[in-house]
C-alpha cells in the first residue's frame, strides 16, 4: 500500500511539471531491447551479465526464457547500475515451456494498462504465443503496444504464417506498435535483400510493419557457424514508424561462439524519439485550456492520493 502511493505521489510531480510547462517538451527517448537468452544452452549466470551491462535499456522483449526465476532474475540484472528510480518488472508469457516470452519494463516510467497472448498465433499450440504489453509513458502520456515474438525455427510453412497473422494483427491496431523478438528471417548479411525468408515480406507487407534496420555493415544476431545471417529485429507498426529510430545489433568482445552459460544469440537495440502525445498549443488561449485540463487530472491524482495515504495510516 505504501509502494502504491509514493508511485501515486511520483505521478503527481509529473503532472505538476507538465502544467509548468509553456513551451512544448522535446520528444522523449525511447530504448528498448529484444535478446533471445537461450534456455536450455545458457544459464542466468552468463546471461544476466550481459542484460546489466546494457545500460540505458527501458524495455527489454526476452525470448527462450526458461521460467519465472529467469524473468526475476533478468529483471534485477536490468536495474544494476542504472539510477535509484528504476525499478523493472516482468510479464512472464504462460506458453512455450521451457522456451517462454517474457518483457521487463521499467514501471517508475511505464504504466502497464495491460497484457495478453496472441494465441491464434501459437500456430498448433506447440511454441509460443506473442507476447504484448500496451504500455503508457508516465512523461509524454504516449501509448503504445510492445511485443516480443520468437517464430517457428524448423516449420518454414508454420513461420510464414505466424508472419501473415502478426500483419493481419498490425492492421486492425490503433495504437503503435514496437516488436522484438527472434523472427528466424535468416536475412544474410551480405545480400540480404535477395536472400531472405519468405516470412520476412509477410510480416511487412503492404507496409504494416517496417524494420528498424541497423547501419550497414550488417553483423549477424547469433553465434551460428552455419549460417551467417540476422535472425533478432526490430519491427515498428502503425504511428510508431513515424518515429525516428536507430538499431544496432550488439557486439562485445568474445561474445561468439558462446559457451555453456552465455547465449548464442546477440541483443538487439533501438531507439527512438518518442513525441509527446499532447504537445501545448501555440496560441494562449490553447495553452490555457490544455493546462486546465492537466490541472483537473491532477486535482483527482491528488484525491486519490489522499484516499490511500488515509488507508495507509489506518492501517495497524
Amino acid at each position: 500500500m505504501v509502494g502504491e502511493w509514493i508511485m501515486r505521489l511520483r505521478n503527481v510531480g509529473v503532472v505538476v511539471a507538465f502544467c509548468t510547462v509553456v513551451e512544448p517538451a522535446p520528444a522523449e527517448e525511447l530504448t528498448v531491447c529484444g535478446y533471445n537468452v537461450q534456455s536450455g544452452g545458457a544459464a542466468v549466470s552468463g546471461v544476466a551479465p550481459r542484460i546489466a551491462a546494457a545500460q540505458g535499456c527501458d524495455i527489454w522483449g526476452l525470448s527462450e526464457v526458461q521460467d519465472e526465476s529467469w524473468a526475476r532474475a533478468f529483471a534485477e540484472a536490468a536495474e544494476e547500475g542504472e539510477d535509484s528510480g528504476v525499478d523493472f518488472a516482468y510479464i512472464l508469457g504462460a506458453t512455450g515451456r521451457a522456451d517462454r516470452l517474457a518483457i521487463l519494463y521499467d514501471r517508475h516510467r511505464f504504466e502497464a494498462l495491460e497484457h495478453f497472448e496472441l494465441t491464434h498465433i501459437n500456430v498448433g499450440g506447440r511454441v509460443r504465443a506473442p507476447l504484448v504489453v500496451r504500455l503508457r509513458d508516465r512523461v509524454s502520456e504516449q501509448e503504445f503496444y510492445f511485443m516480443v515474438n520468437h517464430l517457428y525455427r524448423s516449420r518454414a510453412s508454420q513461420r510464414h504464417l505466424q508472419a501473415r497473422l502478426l500483419n493481419e494483427w498490425a492492421r486492425n491496431q490503433s495504437l503503435p506498435v514496437i516488436a522484438v523478438g527472434d523472427y528466424n528471417f535468416d536475412w544474410r548479411v551480405e545480400d540480404g535483400e535477395t536472400d531472405h525468408d519468405e516470412g520476412f515480406d509477410a510480416l511487412i507487407g503492404a507496409g504494416e510493419f517496417a524494420w528498424v534496420r541497423p547501419p550497414a555493415p550488417l553483423v549477424k544476431s547469433q553465434c551460428s557457424t552455419t549460417y551467417n545471417s540476422v535472425l533478432d529485429f526490430v519491427f515498428v507498426a502503425g504511428a510508431a514508424q513515424g518515429w525516428a529510430g536507430v538499431s544496432e545489433i550488439v557486439v562485445v568482445p568474445g561474445d561468439c561462439p558462446d559457451d555453456e552459460t552465455t547465449s548464442d544469440h546477440r541483443p538487439v537495440r533501438a531507439t527512438f524519439d518518442l513525441p509527446n502525445k499532447e504537445p501545448l498549443p501555440t496560441d494562449s488561449r490553447g495553452r490555457m485550456r490544455v493546462i486546465l485540463e492537466r490541472v483537473s487530472r491532477l486535482e483527482g491524482e491528488l484525491r486519490e492520493l489522499r484516499q490511500l495515504i488515509e488507508q495507509a495510516i489506518e492501517q495497524p
